[in-house]
């Protein structure tokens, strides 16, 4: 940090002689306030004109600063010159000094009347003293400061004791030593309490002196005791909205007689020293609030890291098991396109908050590494178990919703955990279990989000494939790698294929065929699954109407798939009528399917997309029902017309009530509010029979049709 020098005058003005300062940059003249009584003038500061109305006609010549120095501008020079005061031009000689700065740049000059020889001396030590700290304050900063100064004020003052203390403790009511000099010795860190010191006193009135006897004033005092000191003189260092941060005291074993020197002295000093205390605490202050996140107040990643090595540090010694856990708020970015800034900053607040809540009764560090990404480290857990018990409390308690403003947001995440050391080779560090954690995270997020998954070796592997395929997103639409693939929808009434869902496959160079699960959630990232999504569309639009020309089955339907960063897209009802309009299918031959957690992102918003949608006659299906939130208050309310049962439901007919259970209860919710219900994952004829009875009669599924190209789709 650039430390400057104040103007000179600051400091000649704190001293009790009469003097005067001319400085040559503004052609001022500045008078102390005893010189300015003397003369009889109004201001102590004039400029040139007012400085001339002063002068004698006659000396105004001369007194220019150009025409004096010549040949003498390295030394002390007299000058005489007629001067009014009280109405008459009397005579004056002064001693002028030329002042220079820390880089012997000429500045100005100081001048005293020529026959007090006393305050000369005084002068010249005061500033050599004071170009001596200037340098000081421009050489060093932090502690070489405060080391330098109380040897120095120690030397120049004759004293034996020089502190430079910090009000510290929680009610500023102790001082610890910065640095204090004593007898030829520099040290730090000694700490007393205020009470029965005169640096009390000091706290309260800013100044205090005593010039004998402090010892027997203060016999609680122990420093006072130890170092047998006699007098003392202490000045309170204020920051600058004036608040008492330290103490600058100076002790002798003798008694001191405050002069002008030590006076003015003291003063310089004590200013310098409050700057420099104000500096180093804001620097403090401010590396204290690098550890922390000002939006939740969680630490910062870098503060995180060297945690996490602690603790790993001491696990073995304290046989403790370790657990990282990375969250991720699924789709957060959609949050901040849709509903602003200010909103997705205070679902982040609120999570933080949630987080503290859910993991109060364990021993954690709670951290918010990036945007969207919170770590939680758990320093004591028993068993692997434990972590996969307290993921599932989280990804269930998810399913309430957050209150910001007056809308409930409902929110997913996806979350990577490490367990450590039962699973985790010795010798990782912090890093290496955050890039294990987050390796996690995003196999879980691969998965289907909402979820999570347990760091394995082979998922830093997967990582390694992921940043590969991120690079090869940008070229595949170019280079025309992505196909699709259509599984048939079914209808048991009829026993005919009714429609196709279209689904994205990606045809790599490398990796070959790709199933969405290997690339969407890297599309969203890149922010390509826009463009992506857009292909999708008009794609199937003009397979499907050249299927229904020739098949002549023009009431063949397709289901396109929309991500959730198309969804809050405001152009999206837009884009889907070019689609149409360009394909030349009609809009009742197209089905949109959404989630619900996308719906659930900006409910009111998701109502108004689907409404203008449906008005042009496009249908509205909710995908994967039953894994999300799945609240019938939403649902009746949503401007939607099927809703297709998750296949992880169906697959278990036949094996578990519980999740037959929650079919039934889907089947009847849908007919209750005059859906349509498809069935997905249907496998097995045994499926079939069961959701007939309960009434299901469209099914989707390997039973009839894996995804397969268009080309060898049998119409």
């Amino acid at each position: 940090m650039a430390q400057t020098m104040e103007h000179p005058w600051d400091t000649l003005n704190k001293l009790s002689i009469p003097i005067w300062f001319f400085d040559i940059e503004k052609e001022n003249i500045y008078v102390s306030e005893s010189l300015r009584k003397e003369l009889g003038i109004a201001s102590i500061v004039l400029n040139r004109q007012e400085l001339n109305g002063l002068l004698h006609k006659e000396d105004i010549l001369y007194i220019n600063h150009r025409e004096m120095i010549k040949g003498k501008e390295e030394r002390p020079f007299y000058i005489s010159y007629r001067l009014l005061k009280h109405g008459h031009y009397k005579w004056r000689k002064d001693i002028v000094t030329p002042f220079y700065d820390g880089d012997r740049r000429l500045i100005g000059y100081t001048g005293v009347d020529a026959p007090d020889i006393a305050h000369k001396e005084e002068l010249d030590r005061i500033k050599k003293s004071v170009i001596e700290l200037g340098e000081a304050f421009l050489s060093y900063n932090g502690q070489g400061f405060f080391d330098f100064l109380v040897e120095y004020l120690a030397t120049v003052l004759e004293v034996d004791s020089v502190l430079v203390g910090e009000l510290t403790g929680a009610e500023k009511d102790e001082v610890t030593a910065i640095s204090m000099y004593h007898k030829g010795e520099i040290t730090s860190g000694v700490h007393y309490q205020l009470k029965g010191t005169p640096c009390e006193k000091v706290t309260n009135i800013h100044d205090c002196c005593y010039s004998s006897e402090v010892r027997a004033l203060f016999p609680e005092d122990p420093l006072l005791q130890e170092y047998g000191v006699e007098s003392y003189l202490g000045k309170s260092l204020l920051n600058p909205d004036g608040d008492v941060i330290g103490i600058l005291a100076i002790m002798d074993s003798g008694t001191q007689t405050s002069g002008p020197l030590g006076k003015a002295l003291f003063q310089i000093f004590a200013d310098r020293t409050a700057n420099e205390l104000s500096r180093m605490q804001a620097e403090k202050q401010l590396q204290l609030l690098s550890l922390y996140d000002p939006l939740t107040g969680l630490l910062t990643r870098s503060y995180l890291s060297d945690r996490i090595e602690e603790e790993i540090s001491s696990a073995p010694n304290q046989e403790k098991n370790l657990a990282l856990l990375l969250l991720d708020i699924d789709n957060f970015k959609l949050i901040n396109d849709s509903w602003g800034h200010s909103k997705g900053n205070e679902l982040l607040k609120q999570f933080a908050r949630y987080l503290r809540q859910t993991f109060a009764p364990y021993d954690t560090i709670i951290s918010r590494i990036s945007s969207d990404e919170f770590v939680v480290l758990i320093k004591h857990i028993g068993s692997m178990e434990d972590i996969r018990e307290l993921s599932d409390h989280v990804i269930l308690s998810m399913r309430r919703p957050f209150l910001i403003g007056e809308k409930e947001f409902y929110s997913t995440v996806s979350i990577g955990a490490v367990f450590k050391p039962l699973n985790l080779p010795e010798g990782l560090g912090g890093e290496d279990l955050l890039r294990n954690v987050n390796a996690a995270m995003h196999k879980a997020k691969r998965d289907g989000k909402n979820r999570y998954a347990i760091y394995e070796e082979r998922m830093s592997e997967q990582m390694r494939e992921e940043l590969h395929l991120k690079q090869s997103l940008h070229h595949a639409l170019d280079n025309r790698e992505f196909v699709l693939h259509y599984q048939p929808q079914v209808s048991a009434r009829t026993s005919q294929v009714f429609g196709y869902e279209s689904l994205i496959r990606w045809n790599h160079p490398d990796f070959g065929v790709l199933s969405p699960n290997h690339f969407i959630s890297l599309a969203e990232e890149t922010g390509m699954i826009i463009e992506i999504g857009e292909w999708v569309l008009q794609e199937a639009c003009h397979q499907t109407r050249k299927w229904q020309v020739e098949a002549s089955q023009p009431d063949l339907k397709v289901a396109v798939n929309l991500s959730a960063q198309q969804f809050v897209d405001s152009m999206l009802p837009e884009k889907v009528f070019r689609a149409l309009e360009d394909s030349g299918l009609s809009p009742e031959s197209l089905i949109i399917e959404i989630t619900e957690t996308m719906v659930l992102q900006d409910f009111d918003r998701s109502i108004e997309t689907m409404e203008r949608l449906r008005n042009r006659g496009i249908k509205v299906h909710l995908d994967d029902f039953g894994v999300g939130f799945s609240s019938l208050s939403y649902l009746n309310r949503l401007p939607i017309d099927a809703i297709k049962i998750d296949r992880s439901f169906v697959r278990q007919i036949g094996e578990e009530k519980h999740d037959v259970a929650i079919v039934n209860a889907i089947i009847s919710m849908a007919k209750s509010l005059g859906l349509q219900v498809i069935a997905e994952g249907v496998e097995k004829k045994e499926h079939i029979s069961y959701l007939k009875r309960k009434g299901c009669y469209e099914y989707q599924g390997y039973y009839f049709s894996k995804p397969v190209p268009a080309h060898l789709v049998t119409l």
